[in-house]
């Protein structure tokens, strides 16, 4: 998945739960709002995971 993608999926999950906390009735809220905080808890592991990762093949120590 692009570095993009879940950034654009992170904003949406977040989106989505303001919305379903505005919008929704109880208990498809509840539902809706479980399912956005896990899909934008991913996103958010992939994003770091993600910076972390590309930060060290950047800064990897010579090889001699």
């Amino acid at each position: 998945m692009p570095l993009w993608l879940a950034v654009v999926l992170l904003v949406l999950s977040l989106t989505g739960i303001v919305f379903s906390r505005r919008y929704l009735r109880k208990t498809v809220r509840l539902i809706c709002v479980i399912l956005c905080v896990l899909l934008a808890a991913a996103c958010a592991v992939y994003i770091g995971l993600t910076i972390l990762f590309v930060d060290a093949v950047q800064n990897r120590p010579p090889v001699s």
